[in-house]
């Protein structure tokens, strides 16, 4: 109990200053009404990939493999200016605009490569480890700014906010009514509850977000405002589910990477929350999944 009260203050915590990043997005509006406040969000994206990228490395270290750490960490530095450049260029020729996405995954396989080809220590298993960690985790925050940049903050808060609440449901109720185990061999401590009450929490999520940053006159970059396009008592509760199934199967792919490396958490930087990948882990399949949905409105 003492454990549960103590992860519950932490995590408010978090999502109070979380809250007040985001409505910085939404103020200090410039006259050409780009939101520089908007930087101090990226910064913290930026700052929490880095991390993410570390507690990977430590990770598959820990299993036993040596990832390319300088073009990851070469990719890392790049990945913010791709992206901002070719959103503002005029012209897109990949589908959805994602087209900074695309030259991204492009280069940042050609620097794998590269360095893989002229560093004679880097063993064939150990290039593929370091292509993994470009698309887990950096990849899935990289489409994060992208989907800040085509659509504003809405689209991104949304998976954020499903996946966030679908964990938390999961987690609280699982514990409170048990019952049988889903995935036993892979996270031991799901249950078949906690699986529905996360869907149920994803679309409490969805309609928080809704409520807060649709309804309220929060300050937000908006762009994309999906209660102007589809019924909002029905879509958010829709695409909440969704999301939270996502998020819950993204929380997996985390417990068998961790098994594979013979690890309890990817970090200890959040405390009893465990590392920064330990909490992104529903969120990062949640966002690929809300960048591939948004390539299917109207909005792309």
């Amino acid at each position: 109990m003492k454990r549960v009260l103590k992860r519950t203050i932490q995590g408010l915590l978090f999502l109070i200053v979380l809250i007040g990043i985001v409505v910085l997005t939404g103020t200090i509006k410039s006259t050409n009404d780009n939101y520089y406040g908007q930087y101090f969000f990226d910064a913290l994206l930026l700052i929490i990939m880095a991390v993410a990228l570390y507690e990977m490395i430590s990770a598959t270290k820990a299993g036993g493999y040596n990832p390319q750490v300088i073009p990851l960490c070469i990719i890392l530095v790049i990945s913010y200016p791709i992206v901002k450049l070719f959103h503002f260029l005029p012209f897109s020729f990949f589908a959805g605009g994602y087209h900074g996405i695309l030259i991204f995954v492009v280069i940042s396989i050609l620097l794998l490569f590269l360095f893989y080809v002229f560093d004679t220590r880097v063993t064939f298993n150990n290039f593929l480890v370091s292509l993994f960690l470009l698309f887990y985790p950096i990849l899935p925050l990289v489409v994060a700014f992208q989907l800040i940049n085509q659509f504003g903050m809405i689209p991104l808060l949304l998976a954020v906010g499903s996946a966030m609440m679908a964990d938390a449901f999961a987690y609280y109720f699982g514990s409170l009514i048990k019952g049988p185990k889903i995935f036993p061999k892979i996270s031991p401590n799901k249950t078949y509850s906690g699986f529905f009450m996360g869907l149920l929490g994803g679309a409490v999520g969805a309609i928080i977000v809704y409520a807060m940053f649709e309804l309220a006159p929060i300050p937000l970059n908006r762009v994309a405002i999906f209660s102007d396009l589809y019924e909002p008592w029905l879509f958010f509760p829709l695409i909440g589910v969704a999301l939270g199934l996502i998020g819950e199967i993204g929380d997996l792919i985390a417990s068998r990477i961790k098994r594979c490396m013979n690890i309890k958490d990817f970090g200890k930087v959040l405390g009893s929350h465990g590392g920064i990948i330990d909490r992104l882990d529903s969120l990062m399949v949640a966002v690929v999944f809300m960048a591939c949905f948004m390539s299917f409105t109207s909005f792309g």
